[in-house]
């Protein structure tokens, strides 16, 4: 159940820092980053990984000298697994990639977040609470009768995707798709994908865009109060102080990053969240009994997980960190999850305490201005949904089947599936 977190002996430069099974279970290798060397170049692959949660946060706050223009590296990691014939087809029948949020820098990243921030100001996200409370419920109904679900795709996969859906201002109809490509965009960070897979992942990648492409199209001509009408209609300042309408290829790279960010990262923060409060039965009656600590809960289910584990930065100048030179254009990789659990800031930092009174000061959202576009919206979620599932899913245990297995990614973190039964209430 819970995740055994044992020393390593083992040198770090003997260590992959790839190695599928240091990616299920980082956390004794964050350990040992962060007691031997906070600021490691990994010798291998020469990328330094950052550990401390104050280094994390100084090197993600100066995005001048770390720079997020990392989206070579989205590609599987930047390895050397991605085949031209995955190429071929995004060439052939998708758009090309553009740098936009995520992997732009300012001034271009600062247009681009002005044009969306406003669709998750909090005023917009409070709106949406009795349609979260509606879908949460709606989904529940699907299995409730049953007595048990699998958790992450019953109902924490399901829950994000019809939020964010219904705010681009897609068909809901269409939601197995969301979860297809939202998968696909995941697959292709994994840094552990084959060939073959991401050829796969390239063709889902297509009907993604082509998906869009006619349904912004649609919304130029028939625009409605939602994001993808916004984002092909509005009036766009570029970094050249050019108005002008978004390019469809800058219209899929947001919509993107908004699909995977309003899905992925919130449904493993669900499911994460459900597994903690059944291994720790004590929260879980604190929880129970005080639906004021929700929000707490959730954000020490952030901090444990991390569900944004890592994070890529690429150094634009000779500089330093920690003490340690680090050569201009060199790869970084913040990692989040470690930053989560230093010590010298969370008191007994594995352990789930829902009482914790920093737990918020966790970087599970990341930092800086690149920090994450839909924390609102996530947030409003999981605080809106968890007392719906508290109250209807009594003495929630694990059911048979479980194998608590977290799929390798070197930047995302989260269970596969969580098998429970329940009480109705």
């Amino acid at each position: 159940m819970s995740e055994t977190i044992k020393p390593i002996d083992e040198k770090l430069e003997n260590l992959n820092i790839f190695d599928p099974e240091l990616m299920k279970c980082p956390h004794a290798f964050y350990k040992k980053l962060r007691d031997e060397s906070p600021v490691y170049q990994d010798p291998t692959t020469g990328i330094f990984q950052v550990s401390k949660h104050e280094l994390i946060c100084e090197a993600a706050r100066n995005a001048k000298v770390f720079s997020n223009d990392f989206g070579a590296l989205q590609k599987d990691g930047g390895s050397d697994s991605y085949p031209q014939e995955a190429a071929e087809i995004m060439a052939k029948d998708g758009y090309p990639s553009v740098n936009t949020m995520l992997t732009a820098d300012p001034p271009r990243h600062t247009k681009y977040r002005g044009l969306v921030d406003k669709a998750f100001a909090p005023k917009r996200v409070a709106d949406m609470v009795p349609a979260i409370e509606e879908k949460t419920n709606y989904i529940i109904d699907q299995f409730f009768d049953d007595g048990k679900c699998e958790v992450a795709s019953q109902i924490a996969q399901p829950l994000p995707i019809r939020v964010i859906a219904e705010a681009l201002g897609a068909s809901s109809d269409d939601y197995d798709n969301f979860k297809i490509w939202s998968q696909a965009f995941t697959d292709q960070l994994s840094g552990t994908s084959t060939p073959d897979e991401h050829i796969e992942i390239a063709k889902k990648l297509v009907q993604f865009q082509q998906y869009f492409a006619d349904r912004l199209s649609e919304k130029a001509k028939n625009p409605s109060d939602d994001i993808l009408s916004d984002l092909a209609t509005l009036d766009f300042e570029d970094e050249n102080d050019v108005s002008r309408k978004l390019e469809t290829a800058e219209q899929l790279s947001i919509i993107q990053q908004l699909l995977v960010a309003g899905n992925a990262t919130t449904a493993h923060s669900i499911t994460e969240a459900i597994k903690l409060l059944i291994e720790n039965p004590d929260q879980m009656e604190l929880v129970v009994n005080d639906h004021s600590l929700i929000p707490n809960m959730i954000e020490e289910s952030l901090r444990l997980l991390t569900p944004t584990n890592n994070m890529w930065r690429i150094a634009t100048e000779d500089t330093e960190l920690g003490g340690v030179a680090i050569p201009a254009g060199s790869a970084l990789l913040l990692r989040y999850g470690s930053g989560n659990r230093d010590e010298e800031l969370f008191e007994n930092p594995d352990k789930f305490d829902v009482t914790r009174n920093n737990a918020r000061r966790h970087v599970a959202f990341g930092q800086g201005i690149h920090v994450c576009l839909g924390m609102n919206l996530s947030r409003k979620e999981m605080y809106t949904a968890f007392p719906i599932i508290l109250g209807r899913l009594k003495n929630m245990r694990f059911a048979d089947g479980n194998k608590f297995n977290y799929s390798p990614n070197v930047l995302l973190r989260g269970l596969d599936n969580l098998y429970i039964e329940f009480d109705k209430a």
